[in-house]
């Protein structure tokens, strides 16, 4: 059964789009004439997306590294030092699973706060946890009773 051209563009900027979810799908070699003027650079297969991701992570690992100074998020550093005693007072589970889904679920409500480090690692978290320990508690909390209610263990 043929098929109009507005389907067939349909298909193929979606594979364009999400090539990943069409890996099972053949792709089609030739495009129609009226996708001609369309940039015909081919989908990337899984193993350059894959190479591509290595590298773009290795370049902030790299930077995270460097011997003189740190790039921290610090919203992250003070949800994983709360984290145990929060729970605690709540009385929720303590397994690894619940305890990642709590961090994960506080982070995404909170902003992200970077900054690069140097020297002194304690001072810098400490004037962090003045600055935002309320907001970060109250994310903690919320995510708590989230992970209390459906646990997914």
């Amino acid at each position: 059964m043929a098929k109009s051209k507005a389907e067939i563009d349909k298909e193929i900027m979606y594979r364009k789009i999400m090539p990943s979810s069409t890996r099972s799908q053949p792709v089609h070699t030739e495009a129609p004439s009226s996708v001609s003027n369309m940039d015909s650079a081919p989908s990337p297969t899984s193993a350059g997306m894959a190479d591509a991701l290595r590298r773009s992570l290795t370049t902030p690992v790299q930077m995270r590294e460097n011997k003189d100074s740190v790039l921290v998020n610090l919203m992250e550093e003070l949800v994983l030092t709360r984290l145990d005693s929060t729970i605690q007072r709540f009385n929720c589970c303590r397994c690894d699973k619940c305890k990642k889904d709590i961090a994960a679920l506080a982070l995404n409500r909170l902003a992200p706060h970077y900054t690069v480090i140097e020297g002194n690692r304690e001072q810098k978290q400490k004037e962090a946890e003045e600055k935002y320990a309320s907001e970060v508690t109250g994310a903690l909390v919320q995510a708590i009773l989230v992970v209390k209610k459906e646990p997914r263990h």
